[in-house]
């Protein structure tokens, strides 16, 4: 899938498109869109199409009646290059490679990152593992994020006590990081190879 920004509704829209051709062999039309998603106005939902075809995740046929397909599979995820679970690593935006899960295994997420480091294994993440991200700007205590501390992109448990957030390893040869730092998403689920 495109790692370009699409709205909540608009991926649905996508998860929809992709239901329907699996379920049915063809995609839905206009209207059957606009039911399922409780969007009123065809007009509405031929907007979110033209925006879904000009990012680049929907290939439209204006003159054939329900004339759309996906010009991926919805559940295919980016590999986003690598984050450190440990302390050195730059996180890349460039797209190493797509992952395509079904459905259910995708669970909600955007893109993946490969771990470097060991600061996770409490966690069970290893080194190679790739983390499912979710792109959100914060998460509740106790769940393990993808964060930014300065450049460098990290993977780590979120931890608020009193007022402050820190963020914490799985592993006591780390210190917790207390300084600055944005949260870039939350993880919600791991792949490994063997």
């Amino acid at each position: 899938m495109s790692t370009k920004e699409v709205t909540e509704l608009q991926r649905r829209i996508l998860d929809f498109i992709a239901q329907c051709v699996e379920e049915k062999g063809f995609p839905p039309s206009i209207r059957e869109i606009g039911r399922r998603l409780r969007i009123t106005s065809p007009s509405s939902v031929a907007y979110h199409l033209r925006v879904l075809e000009s990012a680049g995740l929907l290939k439209r046929t204006d003159a054939i009646s329900r004339g759309m397909s996906l010009a991926s599979s919805p559940n295919e995820l980016p590999i986003l290059g690598a984050v450190a679970a440990g302390s050195g690593v730059i996180a890349a935006e460039d797209v190493e490679g797509h992952v395509t899960l079904d459905r259910d295994a995708r669970r909600g997420a955007d893109y993946l990152l490969r771990v470097k480091g060991d600061s996770m294994v409490g966690a069970g993440i290893l080194e190679g593992d790739l983390v499912q991200v979710r792109r959100q700007d914060d998460a509740r205590d106790g769940e393990i994020v993808v964060a930014l501390v300065g450049e460098e992109g990290v993977v780590k448990r979120l931890r608020r006590k009193a007022g402050q957030a820190a963020l914490e390893s799985e592993n006591p040869a780390y210190e917790p990081i207390r300084g600055p730092f944005q949260v870039a998403g939350k993880v919600v689920g791991l792949l490994r190879r063997y």
